[in-house]
């Protein structure tokens, strides 16, 4: 699909994942202890040249590599209990079984799209779907999976990206701009009413993630001259800095109990996998690849 280079924008808070080309499977062991960390993050890994999807058990330290076919893949998400979901390079979504391991297509009538995640109510996604008759258009759409239903709820110019649902399934947050500097967060009721902006400002903020009791969303930031990983309150109140390192710190993701935050950083050399408290300290090292891995989602 036809882009142009005004369009690098909409991907710089994950653009250094894919800048990483050396053929090595992330690494078995992890370099930071877990310090009671549990459940499990689905991320991309580079792995013999592809990016693949893998899950990582925290409380354990064991990884799994889940998918095998040719092509990058992006972006996991975790569906229902027997699925998840990522998006591969040429823009179209595929969940995959956890039962049988096959790779089948979501919603390929509405090619091409993106950013596809699932709700935590009803059985519906939402993902950015592109325009290809327009260049660097994506609006937001909420589709349901197993029915006819399918809504487009944002209708602005630019690129809007990166949904993220509520945990009451209500409100959907994201990123939209539509060039250098307009990149801003957003929240829209999930029928597509109510929209409203959270910040103003002439920097970044890409990959919003709500805390799980809904009061926040972590995102990544180049407001302190690099990307940091920041929140900020759902009413658009108080947003703080939590990360400051050299480099990228991106695509943040909260544990399910609202006491950690992982995300994807390479101020270690290379992208990896990060956690940190909720408030920003005892950042630690999860995940450790010489190639690359990013995409956190966790459960």
């Amino acid at each position: 699909m036809n882009r142009s280079a005004a369009s690098l924008v909409r991907v710089i808070a994950v653009a250094v994942c894919w800048l990483s080309q050396i053929a090595h499977a992330p690494m078995s062991q992890a370099d930071e202890a877990r310090g009671g960390l549990s459940g499990q993050l689905l991320y991309s890994g580079l792995t013999d040249g592809v990016w693949q999807i893998w899950r990582l058990d925290l409380a354990s330290d064991t990884r799994a590599q889940l998918t095998f076919s040719p092509g990058d893949k992006r972006h996991p998400s975790w569906l229902d209990n027997d699925s998840i979901g990522f998006c591969t390079s040429n823009q179209g979504c595929y969940r995959l079984s956890r039962l049988d391991g096959k790779e089948r297509p979501l919603l390929q009538e509405l090619w091409p799209m993106r950013d596809l995640v699932w709700s935590p109510v009803g059985g519906r996604v939402a993902f950015a779907k592109f325009r290809t008759d327009i260049i660097d258009n994506a609006n937001l759409w909420v589709a349901d999976v197993a029915g006819p239903t399918r809504k487009l709820i944002t209708h602005e110019a630019g690129i809007q990206q990166h949904p993220a649902w509520s945990p009451d399934g209500k409100r959907i947050a994201f990123s939209g701009g539509h060039g250098y500097g307009t990149y801003e967060l957003y929240i829209v009721d999930a029928d597509g009413s109510g929209l409203r902006r959270l910040t103003t400002n002439t920097t970044h903020e890409f990959s919003p993630a709500w805390s799980p009791d809904g009061k926040q969303l972590a995102y990544s930031a180049d407001a302190s001259g690099d990307y940091e990983i920041w929140v900020i309150g759902a009413d658009g109140s108080r947003p703080r800095q939590l990360t400051q390192s050299p480099g990228l710190d991106a695509t943040p993701t909260w544990s399910p109990d609202g006491a950690h935050i992982a995300f994807a950083s390479n101020r270690s050399g290379a992208m990896e996998l990060w956690v940190m408290d909720a408030d920003g300290n005892n950042a630690r090292r999860v995940e450790r690849s010489e190639s690359g891995a990013c995409d956190p989602a966790w459960r």
